[in-house]
């Protein structure tokens, strides 16, 4: 029985001598924390540079900036009303587009739940908008849930950038688009 105890913690010497490196710590083995993923940022910025845009640059583009929510909350936020005010100087200017907005949210939550969320988030842009006098026939809301993320950044600012509302400017006919 001795033997084998000692063949065991020979063995067991041999496999960590084998495993030991030169003492060197090499820079790729030190564990890291994830670097904010950097479409966060690049959002950001085209969501700066678009809420810019005029009423005639917005036409012109057909690019819109996403709105993005505070967590589960469906009241657009303050900072959205200029750029839907601009944005029905442009359905009111140009009568043939036609607006697709989609709503999204973040990972947190029931799956239902989230396609919900999306939906009144949509929803409450395109009521804002029809009070305005934009036609509710040139409007349609589609909700993606948590299925559409920008980004798998879970962190708070990466969550953040999920719960957005993104708007689709069309000239094609609806038959087309659905």
């Amino acid at each position: 029985m001795k033997i084998w105890k000692y063949m065991a913690v020979m063995l067991g010497a041999v496999l960590l001598a084998a495993c030991a490196s030169d003492g060197e710590v090499k820079e790729a083995d030190i564990p890291r924390l994830p670097e904010r993923d950097p479409i966060i940022r690049i959002e950001a910025e085209r969501n700066a540079k678009l809420f810019k845009q005029s009423p005639a640059q917005m036409a012109e583009s057909m690019q819109l900036p996403d709105i993005t929510y505070k967590f589960d909350s469906i009241r657009p936020p303050d900072y959205a009303y200029e750029f839907l005010d601009k944005l029905v100087t442009v359905m009111q200017t140009y009568p043939s587009l036609k607006l697709v907005i989609e709503g999204n949210t973040d990972i947190v939550g029931d799956k239902d739940y989230n396609y919900w969320l999306g939906a009144a988030r949509a929803s409450a842009m395109k009521s804002y908008l029809v009070s305005r006098g934009i036609l509710a026939d040139r409007i349609r809301i589609h909700s993606y849930g948590s299925d559409r993320p920008l980004t798998l950044d879970t962190s708070k600012e990466g969550r953040h950038t999920n719960r957005r509302v993104h708007f689709v400017l069309t000239t094609r006919e609806w038959n087309s688009v659905y």
